[in-house]
């Protein structure tokens, strides 16, 4: 039987607000016709029982992996690991970018009574949360494990036959932002197409899919967790992040537009796909 872990809140203080900011490059304005299909698409009510859940997470997980590939993109260009070391850029982005892949990578869970504190990455509670509710994080796990060896496009040929259509397509544009070696188009991606719309597309779900917290308590905490790190703290702080990578450019500043439209389609696309399996 699966074991159930809780997500640990963190005392996160908010952004000061008189915090330094780059010069401003997309504005979410361009953005919102996008995002609005995303908070209003018909797959948050599609899931409306266990089946249903499961289909949606087989779907979703891959999805949970390949953010943190964005994330370690950047991190090793905003605060890059290796000796010797020197400071890069915006101390404060610096200190978002090593945060974000602090919570994402090793957040702490909460075990049973008489358990001491563990700690996992969102990728591993996820897969936790879909265990817990009978499906199989199998093939995801595989894909996460063969891909540091072969690489992504080696390690999705070794598991294509198993991934779902849509989260193999999903994967493949993701990579292919980081794939253009440009910092500022992978920073639009992360910021626009995962941190800024994650909140209230993972409202839209909670709030209209007829799963209950008390059957799948981990997969809830899971979306909370989100909705609060990427409101609060996270989305925010990314948008600075990506005002400091296109730097006032032009070119940059509509490349990181394209790229924050084609990952907002991108993930458009992806829903109607699940909600195709669901029906």
């Amino acid at each position: 039987m699966s074991r159930t872990i809780y997500l640990e809140s963190k005392n996160i203080s908010p952004e000061p607000k008189n915090m330094p900011l780059g010069p401003k490059t997309i504005s979410l304005e361009s953005i919102a016709p996008l995002q609005k299909q995303l908070d209003i698409h018909p797959v948050y009510a599609a899931v409306r029982n266990f089946t249903d859940l499961r289909i949606f997470m087989s779907h979703h997980i891959f999805p949970v992996w390949d953010f943190m590939s964005l994330l370690k993109f950047l991190q090793g260009e905003l605060a890059p690991a290796g000796a010797p070391w020197s400071p890069v850029g915006n101390g404060t982005v610096r200190r978002f970018i090593n945060d974000i892949v602090m919570e994402e990578e090793s957040d702490k869970a909460l075990s049973g009574p008489g358990e001491g504190d563990s700690y996992a990455s969102h990728f591993e509670l996820y897969a936790q949360a879909l265990e817990e509710i009978g499906g199989s994080s199998e093939t995801a796990r595989d894909l996460s494990r063969l891909a540091p060896e072969k690489g992504f496009k080696g390690a999705l040929a070794a598991v294509a036959d198993m991934v779902p259509t849509p989260a193999s397509q999903f994967m493949q544009k993701t990579f292919s932002f980081i794939d253009t070696g440009k910092p500022h188009v992978v920073a639009a991606a992360f910021a626009l197409g995962r941190e800024h719309i994650i909140p209230s597309m993972f409202r839209a779900l909670l709030a209209k899919m007829n799963i209950s917290e008390e059957q799948a308590p981990v997969f809830h905490y899971y979306l909370e967790r989100h909705i609060h790190l990427d409101e609060d703290h996270h989305g925010p702080l990314s948008m600075l992040m990506l005002d400091e990578l296109c730097g006032g450019d032009e070119t940059r500043i509509a490349e990181a537009e394209e790229a924050a439209k084609s990952a907002i389609r991108a993930r458009i696309v992806f829903w109607d796909g699940v909600l195709k399996a669901l029906r």
